[in-house]
């Protein structure tokens, strides 16, 4: 007998391929000339990420180096990592890294040329294995020192936001969509979202979208289990959604009206990119939850509601491109960028970094 799909795949079958191909300026063209061991910016993500190829044209061109770990491309890597010296060897080429930034490295993604379960495992754990150490080394600023794949997780940031003062939904955990109808207050509709992520990726670079599913309770009479456990959470109604960037000090308040959940993925040229002011309280909770976090950067998604904005999560992994392409602006680019240059400015005499 054939196991019925989990809840959240059986519709809205989104699939797109990440490529593994690079185009990161540095990756193609080189690094900047520089007497080994260049100081270098190290980011762990994957080769579609392309606010980083952005970030790499525009070091390249300050003469500073940016070294990248993509999980797609990294499996036929000639890599040595020195923890006690701090240095990292790629490609025959010696770099010491000051800043660390870990975004979308997934060994999900990793492409190797084993073939058995076991030994595609040990690449993926080996693989997983150096980038938390590189990630984790005292040696380097890392940004987002808090974040880890997963952390941190959905239900935390709840709690966090409701402690900092922000509303958020009523919201269940569960295996039966039935129980978490009699469960949740009032009688409204209900969202269904991952608990976990926003995609799946059985092969490397084919992912599958997750999206959240509006319920209605009436359709919930009888049992309705959902496959694994997902986010219940009452439907809040709201005209458009705030995206809220945090990068350093800076907060930088967008307005984003889309038609559906879903339509980033499947409908992005339906959506409407605003700037907006950030209301003074609920950039003070925000910041409170960046410390609680410890996060550099990172985009805050909410609700904006007639009685006041509703904190859905936080993304620490967040693109910003098609925020600014959507509004007409650069401003978290340029935020960004200062936070790179101050991070690798030269430590000052006498002081190691």
């Amino acid at each position: 007998m054939t196991a019925a799909l989990p809840l959240l795949l059986r519709s809205h079958p989104h699939l797109t391929t990440a490529s593994a191909e690079s185009r990161d300026f540095q990756a193609r063209v080189g690094h900047p000339a520089a007497t080994d061991p260049a100081p270098c910016v190290l980011v762990l993500t994957r080769a579609a990420d392309r606010e980083i190829d952005e970030l790499s044209l525009w070091l390249a061109a300050r003469g500073i180096a940016l070294v990248r770990l993509d999980s797609d491309r990294c499996a036929d890597t000639d890599v040595q990592w020195d923890p006690f010296a701090g240095l990292l060897t790629r490609d025959g080429r010696t770099f010491r890294p000051r800043v660390c930034w870990l975004r979308y490295f997934d060994v999900d993604a990793l492409r190797t040329a084993q073939t058995t379960p076991d030994a595609v495992q040990h690449v993926r754990d080996q693989w997983q294995a150096l980038v938390a150490a590189l990630a984790a080394h005292p040696g380097l600023h890392t940004l987002n020192s808090g974040a880890r794949p997963g952390t941190p997780d959905r239900l935390t940031q709840l709690a966090a936001a409701r402690a900092a003062g922000l509303r958020v939904p009523a919201t269940l955990v569960t295996t039966r969509l039935d129980v978490a109808a009699r469960a949740l207050p009032g009688p409204g509709d209900l969202l269904v979202k991952s608990l976990g992520r926003h995609c799946v990726e059985p092969q490397p670079g084919r992912l599958r979208g997750v999206y959240p599913q509006r319920v209605t309770r009436a359709s919930l009479d009888g049992e309705h289990r959902t496959g694994a456990p997902v986010l219940v959470q009452e439907y809040v109604a709201a005209d458009r959604e705030l995206r809220i960037h945090a990068v350093g000090g800076t907060l930088i308040g967008y307005a984003v009206t889309r038609p559906t959940p879903e339509s980033l993925w499947t409908r992005p040229e339906s959506i409407t990119v605003r700037r907006c002011d950030i209301p003074a309280d609920v950039a003070a909770s925000l910041r409170t939850l960046l410390d609680r976090f410890r996060l550099d950067l990172a985009a805050f998604d909410l609700l904006d509601t007639p009685g006041g904005p509703v904190f859905l999560e936080v993304n620490p992994e967040f693109d910003w491109r098609w925020t600014e392409h959507g509004a007409g602006d650069t401003d978290t680019t340029n935020a960004v960028r200062a936070l790179i240059a101050a991070a690798t400015a030269p430590a000052p005499r006498g002081e190691n970094r």
